[in-house]
């Protein structure tokens, strides 16, 4: 990559980092358990490093490692548990989002099991709930946190890191400084699911020498007008992108949108109403077999919507929409859609099916990060003396975020009394696609894992904590058991004809 794109680069993730630890955090929201603080607390106490101990040491203070600290703590209380992340402060990758970002969700479904995320306040941005910025859900992790060190089970290590396939933490601030772990039970990773942000990685194609690019963290600290501004990728983080711009008065038809693949989201409000899983079963429940058909219903239950209505989706990225923001969108006529990006030149992008001209001096947004799509293996979440934290099933619970649903699950199976294959039969780790139709199957799948928990006695306790943090299930609803019936049917149906298919 040219010096020119490089310097570009370097200003904005410059730019982007100062917005994270200085214009964007108060001071108040910062935690104070970092990795000086707690060798400072070892060496008052004379407590050499090989001295440290704990049941769990938990990689990483995001929604999973934190996630499953705080429901292995519900159900095991004199636990000790460390907990060891790179970052300042907890979070995850919140600490390196952008500035503008929020919750697709609302609050209520995100967080751990213990603590609500949601304050109370007033919906904003036309929503009908609560749905939180980036701020306040670092604030909402570090007082989490403090909850939990308050409690005398739980040492937080922050600045540091686990040495790979060791139980050594390295301060990042002074890396001589280590402390050697004694861990009774098992090593905890929460940070094996990858979750791939712009602002940390250069862009996935070439960039010439005096091309402008950047990630969207650059945006909040935008100045100067473009004469354009190009939008590379269709996912949530370019729709967040575009929204930004015109909500600080970026003419709609400046915004140039490079979509390789038209996307399915959904509906926000609809997933906001008391019924709407109820209304799913029993639209799941009609009569479809083939994925199209599937899909369809879905649309017309306003479940699903497209961005551009005369064009067929054919990838799906979990990205929840309000129909004001779906509206915005579509404001914007300049859509390109020849593939992905190969190069940003000075004066013309090229494609994977054709390129474009772009005037000089126009802005190049970098959205073509892929998330938790990224994510191309798994292994088994409990081997050993250790627990890699994924994606797994069963994942129906979790209305909003099944993430959250799922820290807490896989913590809940780790405090029964039960064999490890057993534990990998109930947590089974999946992959994430963003293949439309593999949301069909999703019932079926659920429902066989349903059957194992059943099986193990262990289904009602567990379903009901779920249900109580607000984390539903499809199957878990009040309806005609026969509907349910008919829609776990049809979603089997699909299922084995898809496996045909593959």
């Amino acid at each position: 990559r040219s010096g020119g794109a490089q310097a570009v680069l370097a200003q904005a993730v410059l730019s982007a980092l100062c917005i994270k630890q200085v214009a964007d955090v108060p001071t108040e929201m910062l935690s104070d358990r970092d990795s000086a603080k707690l060798e400072a607390e070892v060496e008052a106490n004379d407590t050499g490093a090989a001295d440290l101990d704990c049941d769990y040491l938990v990689i990483g203070a995001g929604l999973f490692g934190l996630g499953f600290t705080d429901e292995l703590l519900n159900l095991k209380p004199a636990t000790k548990i460390i907990i060891v992340d790179k970052h300042s402060q907890a979070g995850g990758h919140w600490n390196d989002d952008y500035a503008f970002v929020r919750l697709h969700a609302p609050s209520e479904t995100y967080g751990v099991m213990s603590q609500r995320l949601e304050n109370g306040l007033p919906p904003c941005h036309g929503d009908t709930k609560e749905r939180a910025n980036r701020d306040e859900i670092l604030h909402y992790f570090g007082r989490v946190v403090d909850t939990m060190v308050a409690t005398g089970q739980v040492r937080a290590f922050f600045n540091s890191f686990v040495e790979p396939d060791t139980s050594i933490i390295r301060s990042c601030t002074s890396p001589t400084k280590t402390f050697q772990v004694s861990v009774r039970e098992k090593i905890v990773d929460g940070t094996f699911t990858k979750v791939e942000i712009p602002v940390l990685r250069p862009p996935p194609y070439l960039v010439s020498a005096g091309a402008t690019v950047v990630p969207p963290n650059y945006l909040f600290s935008l100045e100067a007008e473009f004469p354009a501004y190009y939008v590379l990728g269709a996912g949530k983080t370019a729709m967040d992108s575009i929204l930004w711009l015109m909500s600080r008065g970026v003419p709609a038809d400046l915004v140039h949108w490079i979509v390789p693949r038209d996307v399915y989201v959904i509906n926000r409000s609809f997933c906001e109403s008391p019924d709407s899983l109820e209304r799913m079963l029993e639209a799941l429940a009609e009569e479809w077999s083939t994925g199209k058909q599937g899909l369809d219903i879905l649309e017309k239950l306003s479940y699903l919507s497209r961005i551009f209505e005369d064009h067929e989706p054919t990838s799906f990225k979990w990205a929840l929409l309000s129909q004001t923001e779906i509206a915005e969108l579509r404001k914007v006529q300049n859509v390109v859609r020849l593939g992905y990006v190969q190069k940003v030149g000075l004066d013309s992008i090229t494609l994977q099916h054709g390129s474009i001209p772009m005037p000089a001096g126009a802005l190049c947004i970098d959205c073509a990060a892929s998330a938790f799509y990224c994510q191309k293996d798994r292994r088994p979440i409990f081997s050993d003396n250790r627990i890699t934290l994924q994606m797994c099933l069963p994942s129906s619970h979790g209305s909003g975020s099944v993430w959250s649903a799922m820290a807490a699950t896989t913590a809940f199976v780790e405090a029964q009394p039960m064999r490890e294959d057993e534990k990998n039969i109930l947590c089974t780790p999946v992959i994430a696609s963003d293949d439309p139709e593999l949301m069909l199957m999703g019932l079926y799948v659920d429902d066989k894992k349903r059957q194992h928990w059943e099986r193990l006695g262990i289904y009602e306790v567990w379903s009901k904590r779920m249900v109580a943090r607000g984390w539903s299930s499809m199957l878990d609803v009040e309806v005609d058991p026969s509907v349910k019936a008919r829609a776990v049917a049809q979603s089997r149906q699909f299922f084995f004809a898809k496996m045909e298919w593959r």
